[in-house]
């Protein structure tokens, strides 16, 4: 059996494994086609060690580091922001960078901020937004709102989440024609005294989970644009809170926390 060392990490109740692939022994352990497989090994919650997606921190000639991110279905995500904040955290940590500065992810450069435990991320802004559609699915209307922030979100505003099955709906909105071919993550929120409580489908782990970074800064940049929000903007998770400011760039602030440090037996 080989070992394989991984940090267990998480922001705002998103669970990620971060392994260090500095050296490129992950590359070897599971090169190109295998590495899929290996995730969702690695990220089962019963027969691995178990989380929402695994982070890999690798060389960049013109960075720090580099960060790559697997879903927990094996495929690539270009961006995931509590992720970022996690492997910021784990970097610093490990002496990789300052408290400041910028690393590589497959969405292009990202900007970090890093103190007392709490990472602010800064992002370019979005590409192909689309605000006050509508689209039909078994036969009732929903009006949406979609942009890319390295990754498709659709953005529905709601008054409850008392009637909405968040995995139900969210997995048949993830699908529909409309967000051909790609799919979306999709987020359900709810607005009150410029406070977002937000809840996301996420494509790739294809269930709600307690908190996507970049579903968040997808609402909230939505929001101000439609105005009924002004930045910056508190939003609430069921993982926790973060704070959302939309200006020239977009940031995304909030904590980044170990949990444990951990051996998995390939």
């Amino acid at each position: 059996m080989k070992p394989i060392f991984f940090t267990k990490m998480e922001g705002s109740g998103n669970d990620f494994l971060l392994l260090d692939n500095h050296n490129g022994l992950i590359s070897e352990t599971a090169p190109g086609p295998a590495l899929p497989e290996f995730v969702k090994k690695l990220t089962d919650r019963r027969l691995g060690a178990g989380s929402d997606g695994v982070l890999l921190l690798e060389q960049s000639k013109d960075f720090p580091f580099r960060m790559k991110y697997y879903n927990r279905d094996g495929s690539i995500a270009a961006l995931c922001l509590n992720g970022a904040r996690c492997i910021v955290s784990y970097a610093y940590r490990s002496g990789l960078v300052n408290n400041k500065g910028k690393f590589l992810s497959d969405s292009g450069p990202i900007g970090f901020y890093y103190k007392n435990g709490n990472v602010s991320i800064e992002i370019q802004p979005p590409i192909d937004i689309k605000l006050n559609f509508s689209f039909a699915l078994k036969r009732k209307k929903y009006r949406a709102n979609f942009l890319r922030l390295g990754v498709p979100h659709c953005v529905i505003f709601v008054d409850s989440f008392d009637k909405i099955d968040i995995k139900e709906l969210g997995r048949a909105i993830r699908e529909h024609r409309t967000f051909k071919p790609d799919g979306t993550n999709v987020n359900f929120v709810k607005v009150e005294n410029n406070c977002l409580f937000v809840r996301t489908y996420e494509r790739g782990v294809e269930d709600e989970t307690p908190s996507c970074g970049s579903g968040v800064l997808a609402s909230a940049y939505i929001a101000t644009k439609l105005f009924i929000a002004e930045s910056p903007v508190s939003c609430k998770t069921k993982g926790g809170e973060l704070l959302a400011t939309i200006k020239d760039k977009l940031y995304i602030e909030g904590p980044a926390k170990y949990i444990y440090d951990g051996v998995f037996y390939l």
